[in-house]
């Protein structure tokens, strides 16, 4: 693999931990919130069902959002071979997936500060957590989008 590639997966991980960061200082903020007097909205019911669907949808579109980011720069990189193209577009999908994933976390913790249901605010942004986690930034996956396709049929003896 080659610097570019390392660099490039160096820099993801970085924006990612510091994305994935922020989740854990919501969990912080969530621990030590105290509050005087009863929530602003003591029944939320409705709130929770929308800001769900909310959630859901951003879920729903999330790789087609990410796999349509990418799917220009897929193309020129296969006529052109210009890493560097590739790889900010990579870049930018990314932190466009991970903003998509935090956004649930600020959700939660937008249920939480309204309602004052921590329970609320924990599946929220364990969604997120999890979310990022499975887009983590693995080297095989870059190594992947800037290899070649190999074909998937049977091989022809010639």
């Amino acid at each position: 693999m080659g610097n570019e590639i390392r660099r490039h997966i160096f820099v993801l991980r970085v924006l990612c931990g510091a994305i994935l960061a922020s989740t854990a200082v919501y969990g912080a903020i969530v621990k030590l919130a105290r509050f005087p007097g009863p929530p602003p909205l003591a029944q939320a019911g409705h709130l929770l069902w929308v800001l769900a669907l909310v959630a859901v949808v951003n879920l729903v579109t999330l790789l087609p959002v990410y796999r349509a980011m990418l799917a220009t720069p897929r193309r020129i990189f296969a006529h052109s071979q210009d890493l560097a193209g590739l790889l900010a577009a990579h870049l930018r999908a990314h932190l466009v997936a991970y903003a998509r994933l935090d956004a649930l976390g600020v959700l939660g913790l937008v249920l939480f500060f309204l309602t004052r249901r921590a329970d609320w605010f924990w599946i929220f942004n364990g969604v997120a957590i999890l979310g990022m986690l499975v887009l983590w930034p693995v080297a095989l996956k870059v190594a992947a989008l800037v290899g070649t396709p190999t074909a998937t049929g049977p091989l022809e003896s010639t």
